[in-house]
This record gives structure tokens, sequence and C-alpha cells, in this order.
């Protein structure tokens, strides 16, 4: 080179590429299926340390957990530099916020420049090593929806099966219709009763002429768990009536159509005439058969 010509500058360095949502799902869902196993220790709390120490040594000693090692990622400062054990334990108690708001910590990955919500608390970010080819990158991308399909799929059996919490949530779905069910119940028989007390000794000749500003404002709906939620109603004639009790007669459950709705003895020649019940043969939570009410 000549002296009297300037040296040009070197070309700066090229960016590493980022890893995308997906392909961070399926490297996560790697570490995740290993620290599961922290769930077999027999000391309450100890699986948090277990997590926390994972990802804290792991990030702090090369920025890759088991998991970011076989996506070929991992983590490094904004500047690119090694995390060290402080900003990775940051990282760490950051991604426990990702994670119980509703995963939307992570969800933000797939969105802004690929950084979830702990690597913008820590002051981090998430890039490819060298050699990672499209092959590796599409099966961890496919690891990624399997972590996001599986969950959401289990999620949905178990709220079936009522299982667990999601068991919980639905068995209080059930008693509340179950109570709204009586509630409704009893306001038909209220109306019902004001009716035969304003036609003089004759009750009506269908549920619809109860509809009413002096009786009732809407047909309620009945909300059991054995069928789906409906206000209709079905007349039945003295086939239903049962054995005398103290107030009216037995509902002969045996004859009646389960259709889930309203049931009413509506023939004025029948021993149970005026009787509203719930249309249904099965039991309640409490054991109780519908017609028993």
């Amino acid at each position: 080179m000549k002296d009297n010509e300037a040296a040009l500058p070197e070309p700066p360095a090229a960016e590493p590429s980022r890893p995308g949502f997906w392909v961070r799902g399926g490297a996560l869902l790697i570490d995740m299926m290993i620290l599961s196993l922290a769930l077999l220790l027999p000391f309450y709390g100890l699986g948090y340390l277990v997590y926390f120490a994972y990802k804290t040594i792991f990030t702090a000693n090369g920025g890759q957990t088991p998991g970011k090692m076989a996506a070929g990622i991992k983590v490094v400062t904004l500047a690119g530099e090694p995390v060290g054990y402080g900003r990775a334990l940051g990282r760490a108690l950051s991604e426990w916020l990702s994670a119980i708001l509703v995963a939307l910590g992570y969800v933000i990955a797939a969105f802004s420049d690929k950084r979830a919500l702990h690597d913008y608390v820590a002051g981090t970010r998430v890039v490819y090593v060298d050699g990672v080819g499209a092959g590796r990158k599409a099966v961890f991308a496919f690891l990624g929806v399997l972590a996001v399909v599986v969950p959401l799929s289990t999620v949905g059996a178990l709220g079936a099966l009522g299982i667990g919490g999601f068991g919980k949530f639905k068995a209080l779905s059930v008693r509340s219709g179950e109570g709204a069910t009586k509630g409704g119940l009893g306001s038909l028989r209220s109306a019902s009763a004001i009716y035969y007390g304003d036609m003089e000794g004759r009750y009506p000749a269908s549920l619809e002429a109860l509809i009413d500003p002096r009786y009732i404002e809407a047909m309620p709906k009945t909300k059991l768990a054995d069928h789906k939620e409906t206000d209709v109603w079905t007349a039945y004639g003295a086939e239903v009536c049962g054995a005398k009790k103290e107030y009216g007669h037995e509902i002969d459950a045996t004859k009646l159509k389960d259709t889930g709705g309203w049931g009413y003895a509506a023939d004025p020649g029948s021993d149970c005439w005026g009787q509203i019940f719930v249309d249904c043969t099965h039991e309640d939570t409490k054991g109780t058969p519908w017609p028993e009410y």
C-alpha cells in the first residue's frame, strides 16, 4: 500500500441471525422435558431451585441450556457478549414471569425483534450459532409447534374429562347450572300458583300463558349437565302422575321423554294437573333424580 493511500475500514461483522418463536419453542420443550424430572424430588420447593440453577448455570456458561445446544442457539447480551451469572439469574427469574403471564411473555418473541419478555428485562437476545442448517431449524420449529399444540390439547382433554383444576371448574359450572334450573323451576311454579288464583282455580293451558308481566317476564331455561340449555316445555297427561305425596303427586320418571326442558302436566282431568317439573330422568350432583324436585 502506498503511503499516501488511506487505509480502507474493515467491513462490519455480519449480524448473527435470530431464531424465530417456533425454534425457540422447540428448544424450550427439550429443556422443560429435562426439568420435569425435578418434579420427582421429594422436597417441596426444591424443584424451583433446580429450575433457576439450571437456567442460570447453563446460560452463564456458554449461553446454552441443553435445549438451546440441541437447537443450535444461544443467549448473548445486546452487544453480542457472553452472559454473566448476574444477568443469567435475572433472565431466569424474569422467564418465570413470562410463563405465569399466561405465557404471553414468550409470545412476544413472535413479534417485535424476536425477543421475549425476559430478554427485554435482562437485556439479552437469542441468536443462532454458526453452522446451523435449514433441516435442524425445521426440526426445532416442528417441536415448537408441538410445544404449543400438545399443552392446549391437554387442557381441552382435562376440561372434557373433569380432571384436576379444570374438573373443579367444570363441577362449579355444573352446580351453577343446576342452581339456575332449580331457581327457574321455582319461578314457574310461583307464577303458576298466582295464575291459578287469578283464574279462580284453573291452571294455564300452556306454560306460555305465564309469560305476562303479572307472572314471569320470560320462560326460564334449564341448564343441565346431561342436556343442552333450553327453555322448551313438553305437555304430559295422566300417565306421569305417580303416588300422592304431601304436596301434589310424584312424577313417574319412567314415563318422561327426557327432553332436558320443562315438563307440564297439562291435562285438567289428571290427578297431577298443573304440576311443573324438570323433564330429565338423570340425577343432579347431589344424587337426587330431577323429577323429584
